[in-house]
């Protein structure tokens, strides 16, 4: 079973390996049946390496594009705002903790950390940490790559 990089308690079991296959290889009533069952809605293929400690309530427009090594907690929402059709940019080796709503088309930088509950509208620079609505708090991210 494979690691996270940087945190090797960070793997994802059989509900997370079987999610991120069916969003790949799309077989219609199976993929929609596992998804309603785990509260998801998850309108693109995850690429494999993509992390779901606990893949319950997960939210992604159809248009985000996601790096490798992210780490997507449960209840987190990446989607449009308002009327338009941007969504989310989410960069390598992002940590995206439980709850957290990233809205609208913005980029998330190499390495972030976007705090559990908080909400983005904003950019966020490589390795910065977010939580709150767009606080940016000093100091580099544990998850920014070298």
């Amino acid at each position: 079973m494979r690691r996270h990089p940087k945190n090797p308690w960070i793997s994802n079991q059989l509900a997370a390996r079987t999610l991120i296959l069916l969003t790949r290889h799309r077989l219609p009533v199976v993929s929609r049946l596992f998804m309603y069952f785990l509260g998801c809605d998850i309108g693109l293929a995850l690429p494999k390496t993509v992390f779901l400690p606990h893949p319950l309530g997960i939210v992604i427009h159809g248009g985000t594009r996601i790096g490798d090594d992210v780490v997507i907690g449960h209840q987190v929402t990446l989607g449009g705002r308002d009327l338009s059709s941007a969504a989310p940019q989410v960069e390598d080796g992002v940590y995206l903790g439980a709850g957290a709503k990233i809205l609208g088309g913005v980029r998330i930088g190499r390495g972030a950390t976007i705090g559990a509950n908080a909400v983005v509208t904003k950019d966020v620079p490589a390795g910065a940490i977010v939580v709150g609505a767009n606080r940016l708090l000093p100091g580099p991210s544990p998850y920014a790559l070298d």
